[in-house]
């Protein structure tokens, strides 16, 4: 027999997705900052080039996998669904409401329902990096212009209200994310070998360049959850070897902060929930792939190695979502379910509360956390 209790889920602390190759293949994980917990949410389905996406409530992950297929997997049934087949490294992107998937395929803006499976499309030739305003009736993306340059563009869900935002003359733009208010949105540029990052005020065309790193090599910039911080790699060089900085500044310049370093030529970084934490990788080998994940607060700053172990080529840590629940998991027996989080233990094995529905009778529904032969 075995007995497990629950550890309520965190969700101001969230959950980090990771992918990694620690159990034999690159598949996705997921690690809880509150307890260390560390558990494998998939079995044959990652790629090394998986990239996770956490929609906004928090429980389902979409990437794309083994033979370039996008996969949607529950975080609580653990239930994976394959819903087309894409580029790798296409930026997926949840609506607000968790219910659509916009990514880009064959020069066409696929907006997916993840409920009915339906999906339209709208033409947009060599369009890249479409995502959701918070408005959820809009879409940002970028694409080149007649005369190559890349601009920003925001249209309707529906195709109709097209209209420029950039005036781009500086060629190609990479890495285009909108901040989560969707007022600015940021992007790299011109190149990979040199590698600048600036953003635009969505409302009036404003750009402002970031400074950067020491050698002009910027990358992987991720926003802050309240839109005014951006986080990014900045490599830099110490002979023999390269590694990277892991750098902050305000969403117009002039604030730059180096709050941790990485031996890695370059590292992906996430946010955490509530802002207050930066995860990254290190523990890059001859080969260039990282073997440890580190959270650092930027409030101290304080660094924690909180993984080692196999190769980890990405991660996204899940957002802030005010659910009244509590998450159950147990990894033996691959069991996850959510339950009221204001109900309290009675015994190891057994928790109880009030539903709604009970409130006023006031009787009392039981749930057993059990795993186990009867």
């Amino acid at each position: 027999m075995l007995a497990v209790q629950a550890v309520p889920h965190d969700y101001v602390q969230g959950r980090i997705a990771y992918t990694s190759d620690r159990a034999g293949t690159f598949d996705i994980w997921l690690y809880r900052p509150q307890d260390g917990f560390n558990f494998q949410l998939t079995k044959g389905l990652g790629a090394e080039f998986s990239v996770p996406y956490w929609s906004p409530d928090s429980r389902r992950v979409a990437f794309i996998g083994v033979g370039n297929v996008v996969y949607l997997i529950d975080t609580v049934t653990f239930r994976a669904a394959r819903i087309d087949q894409i580029e790798p490294y296409t930026l997926l992107d949840w609506s607000p409401d968790s219910k659509f998937l916009a990514y880009v395929k064959n020069g066409r803006i696929v907006i997916y329902d993840t409920f009915s499976h339906n999906s339209n499309s709208i033409p947009e030739p060599d369009a890249s990096d479409v995502q959701w305003f918070p408005s959820g009736t809009e879409l940002l993306f970028a694409a080149p212009d007649s005369t190559g340059n890349t601009q920003l563009y925001r249209i309707r869900t529906d195709g109709t209200v097209r209209r420029q935002i950039t005036q781009n003359t500086e060629g190609p733009l990479h890495d285009v994310r909108l901040s989560p208010d969707g007022a600015f949105a940021l992007y790299t540029f011109p190149g990979s070998s040199i590698s600048i990052i600036s953003t635009v005020d969505l409302a009036t065309g404003t750009i402002y360049t970031l400074e950067g790193g020491p050698l002009a090599k910027n990358y992987f910039p991720a926003w802050s959850p309240d839109s005014r911080t951006i986080a990014y790699s900045a490599t830099d060089y110490k002979a023999p070897n390269y590694y990277s900085l892991i750098q902050m500044d305000s969403r117009t310049g002039q604030q730059q902060k180096t709050i941790a370093a990485s031996d890695c030529f370059a590292t992906p970084v996430s946010w955490s929930p509530e802002g207050s934490g930066i995860a990254y990788l290190s523990g890059c080998t001859d080969a260039g792939r990282a073997a440890q994940l580190w959270i650092v607060d930027i409030r101290a700053p304080m660094l924690v190695n909180v993984l080692s172990g196999g190769h980890i080529t990405a991660l996204q840590w899940s957002p802030r979502v005010r659910v009244p629940k509590s998450i159950y998991t147990n990894s033996v027996y691959r069991v996850s379910f959510p339950y009221p989080s204001d109900w309290r233990p009675v015994s190891e094995v057994r928790y109880e509360g009030h539903t709604p529905a009970q409130s006023k009778s006031g009787k009392c529904s039981t749930i057993i956390l059990y795993c186990g032969p009867t």
